[in-house]
């Protein structure tokens, strides 16, 4: 007859779902293997404001960086394009985003050469002594010179079509370069009262595991990440994650195998 031990032992391990033999050694006993995760590239815009996105280590220090120094420009960092696709996002309990500030006036450089002419032909002429006293130093410098530079955000002497006398001569500015000033964008990390941001959430994953994920990146769409890597993403609880300058929706199989 089997005894009490021997019984109550048998009914736990019914009980439990797999539970090592009774009287086994536990070191034994077999750990499920992690179900894979998806990785599927998604357009940082349609992540949607209630999610949670995993940064790693360095994307991390850099915003963390960025805070403290608010001048600082980002608009080198590739995560700082995805990130700017959100309207806000939370981070150590405050929430940010990614500003765009602009510089330059958007103006306008044009350079000319002078050149004297025997006759203005049928172009009106003006007489250089009749010009303002400032546009007519910079008209006299330039007939010397032979050549005029004249820019929007500093003004002067903007030549026109006319031929201009001066001291009985007559004086042809010719439009040679024409060349628009360019407005820069540049991005910063600032502090914002947005109150429905998307969550960045610091990752776990060490140097190793970062690159074995980068490692099944390379292989396109729908990459399937698989092992620790697997685990750690999906115990971090987070739907994307953020990586080389593109975002990425995690999925789990539906069967629980790798596709």
């Amino acid at each position: 007859m089997p005894s009490r031990r021997t019984v109550l032992g048998t009914v736990a391990c019914t009980l439990t779902a797999g539970c090592a033999g009774f009287g086994d050694d536990p070191s034994t006993a077999v750990t499920p293997s992690p179900a894979p995760v998806v990785l599927s590239p998604v357009d940082a815009a349609a992540v949607p404001e209630s999610a949670t996105v995993g940064i790693f280590s360095e994307t991390t220090s850099a915003i963390r960086a960025a805070i403290r120094d608010p001048t600082e420009d980002v608009t080198d960092r590739e995560w700082a394009h995805v990130v700017h696709e959100f309207d806000c996002f939370g981070f150590d309990g405050a929430t940010y985003e990614i500003a765009e500030r602009t510089s330059g006036s958007g103006g306008y450089v044009n350079e000319y050469s002078v050149t004297e002419v025997d006759d203005p032909g049928n172009e009106s002429t003006v007489r250089v002594a009749d010009l303002p006293d400032s546009d007519r130093r910079a008209a006299i410098d330039a007939i010397a010179a032979g050549e005029h530079r004249y820019d929007s955000d500093e003004g002067g002497f903007e030549p026109n079509s006319s031929v201009y006398v001066y001291n009985g001569s007559y004086y042809v500015f010719s439009w040679e370069v024409h060349a628009d000033k360019p407005v820069m964008r540049t991005f910063a990390v600032e502090a914002t009262a947005g109150d429905r941001c998307v969550t960045l959430e610091p990752l776990s994953l060490d140097d190793e595991q970062a690159e074995a994920l980068d490692s099944a990146l390379q292989s396109g769409e729908g990459s399937t990440i698989t092992g620790t890597v697997a685990r750690m993403l999906t115990e971090s609880d987070t739907g994307y994650i953020i990586r080389h300058g593109d975002c990425y929706e995690l999925a789990t199989p539906t069967d629980g195998t790798e596709s």
